[in-house]
């Protein structure tokens, strides 16, 4: 993304974005992940621990990923009708 289209991500998951997930089911959903997260880590072979971090950072960066072209789709859908 160039500089000003950082910016505008940035300022849309600050704001308009970060105001919605404060919903008592994103709150539930958030809950039951960091416990089961937490329950299958405790549940490994500590030789497997680090696998499962690999893996829960690959899916945060692939969450990321989808957030921004997510963003980047409303924006070119926005300026087509804009």
């Amino acid at each position: 993304m160039t500089p000003l289209m950082n910016l505008l991500y940035d300022y849309a998951m600050d704001t308009v974005f970060t105001a919605r997930l404060t919903t008592p089911e994103y709150r539930n959903i958030n809950n039951l992940l960091d416990r089961l997260s937490g329950d299958l880590r405790a549940s490994l072979a500590p030789d497997a621990r680090d696998t499962f971090k690999k893996y829960h950072d690959a899916l945060q960066e692939q969450r990321q990923l989808e957030l921004e072209a997510m963003f980047l789709s409303a924006f070119a859908l926005c300026r087509e009708l804009g």
